[in-house]
């Protein structure tokens, strides 16, 4: 998986002094965990890779969603319908490919190149949010009220922070069903 975020860059931000990661074990699972949620949240693989996609399409559809966005290259894409493998005549689209005809009942696998060669600014700030807060709250993970001798704070729900949501807004992928 792409590393969204450095341990330099949270050792910085949190004031951390020793050095590897491993040294802050829970660091590291927090790291990986938020990672994993944002591509998740998002629907999609951020890093560029080849990859291979198979699933089967009840239809009727012709869109294709692969999870690499944008597409760099197509090796390969096959389509088996009643056990009968053939080439797939496609189109690259920002959401993955559109084949020339309608699939239903159909079997597809893609082979291709996708992801983004670079990481978005706003993608690194998103991580070191997210991993930055969970770390520094992980003695109270899902709690929603903090009582301290100062008073009371409200915690908000577990789950990736209303500021981190806006700014991978904009990479959601095209076909994902939000809710």
């Amino acid at each position: 998986m792409w590393e969204l975020c450095t341990f330099e860059q949270l050792a910085a931000l949190l004031g951390l002094t020793k050095t590897p990661i491993s040294n802050y074990p829970a660091l590291a699972l927090i790291k990986t965990g938020i990672e994993a949620a944002i591509e998740n949240y998002c629907g999609r693989g951020f890093e560029s890779k080849e990859r291979t996609e198979s699933f089967y399409i009840t239809g009727p559809t012709s869109m294709i969603k692969l999870i690499g966005l944008p597409i760099s290259s197509v090796d390969s894409a096959t389509v088996t319908i009643d056990e009968t493998e053939g080439s797939l005549d496609y189109i690259i689209t920002e959401y993955g490919l559109k084949a020339s005809e309608t699939l239903e009942n159909a079997l597809v696998e893609v082979t291709y190149t996708g992801g983004l060669s670079a990481l978005p600014d706003d993608l690194n700030r998103a991580a070191l949010y997210q991993t930055t807060f969970e770390f520094l709250q992980k003695d109270q993970l899902g709690a929603e009220s903090v009582t301290t001798e100062g008073g009371t704070v409200s915690r908000p729900e577990l789950g990736l922070l209303k500021e981190v949501k806006r700014l991978l807004n904009k990479y959601i992928h095209p076909l994902k069903i939000t809710g």
